[in-house]
């Protein structure tokens, strides 16, 4: 992979492959058993090389889209449900400016369902590499899943050093910090998960101060 094509070109290169491994997953065969388009989208902010990358599991919706094919502004991520509840730790913790857009927003799976249940292993192992390639191609200073499920799926494949959990005060709930290839991936419970207010809080200062360790962010 050339790292040093535009921001644009790599776009229009990945859009390719993406449609390429999309048309052979499983969930493409669900979709057109559905009659249904529910296709794919790469990212939702535009690339931005060496900034923060924040993730969730996969494209939602359950109507009839268009695979992506132009670069977002990256304005519609503030209507998202489950950033506007996590917006006040992303913003204050980790330095996320919503009117500049200053990270980068994806899923690890780029196929769209209407429920991420919907996607086999095999759609996720078919994804996989699309999404290796735009954190390679970015090289973030850290990646924050929203939720651990895309832990849980990236230990699957193996692809996880240096697991660490972090617990809330009672033990119950927690965050994870990890290496993922060269780079530092960090996850938070996701907004719809049943935790307390205090408990939620205390994760997130957990995994704030793992990433400012790591980044060496004062």
């Amino acid at each position: 992979m050339d790292l040093n094509i535009s921001v644009d070109s790599f776009f229009s290169e990945l859009l390719v492959e993406t449609d390429k491994q999309y048309t052979k997953s499983p969930i493409y065969q669900k979709q057109l058993s559905h009659s249904k388009r529910w296709y794919y989208a790469i990212c939702a902010t535009p690339i931005s090389k060496g900034k923060g990358i924040l993730f969730g599991i996969n494209w939602g919706g359950s109507d009839n889209f268009h695979p992506q094919t132009v670069m977002p502004s990256g304005q519609e991520v503030t209507e998202y449900h489950f950033i506007k509840q996590s917006r006040q730790f992303l913003e204050k913790q980790w330095g996320l400016d919503f009117k500049s857009i200053n990270f980068n927003y994806t899923n690890f799976c780029f196929f769209r369902t209407p429920k991420a249940e919907y996607l086999s292993l095999d759609d996720y192992l078919l994804s996989l590499p699309l999404f290796e390639k735009y954190v390679h191609y970015i090289n973030p200073p850290w990646l924050l899943s929203i939720g651990g499920i895309n832990i849980k799926m990236l230990n699957t494949f193996g692809l996880l050093k240096n697991i660490q959990l972090h617990f809330d005060n009672e033990n119950k709930f927690r965050g994870y910090s990890a290496q993922l290839w060269a780079y530092d991936i960090f996850s938070v419970p996701h907004p719809n998960a049943h935790l307390t207010t205090e408990a939620r809080h205390t994760i997130w200062i957990k995994i704030t101060n793992e990433m400012k360790k790591a980044t060496n962010r004062s």
